[in-house]
């Protein structure tokens, strides 16, 4: 049988992921502009992301958050550990990096 293999999307989504500088985050609707020009793609990326979650414990899922703020479920605690301020639930704006911040662009 052979190995699946990750599909393009995917593979620019973990290169995205995890180019994010440590105390920041992003939305997935971010990271979808960036890959595909548009917001369409979100669900996709959170798809690539929990996929790649459950391959790499070195994978830093916890940084793309949803575009309400709210973090992942479980990923308080990572954030925490970068300093990444959680109030009433959400994450504080001044962490957010934006679309023309991002590290990289693909």
């Amino acid at each position: 049988m052979q190995k699946a293999t990750k599909s393009d999307l995917a593979i620019k989504v973990v290169k995205e992921v995890n180019n994010i500088p440590k105390g920041k985050v992003i939305t997935s609707g971010d990271i979808s502009i960036i890959i595909r020009g548009n917001k369409n793609s979100s669900q996709a990326v959170g798809q690539a992301i929990h996929s790649e979650a459950g391959i790499s414990n070195d994978f830093p899922w916890w940084c793309v958050i949803f575009t309400s703020m709210k973090p992942k479920e479980g990923a308080e605690k990572h954030l925490e550990d970068e300093n990444v301020c959680i109030e009433n639930g959400k994450v504080t704006k001044k962490y957010l990096l934006t679309f023309g911040q991002c590290p990289i662009q693909i």
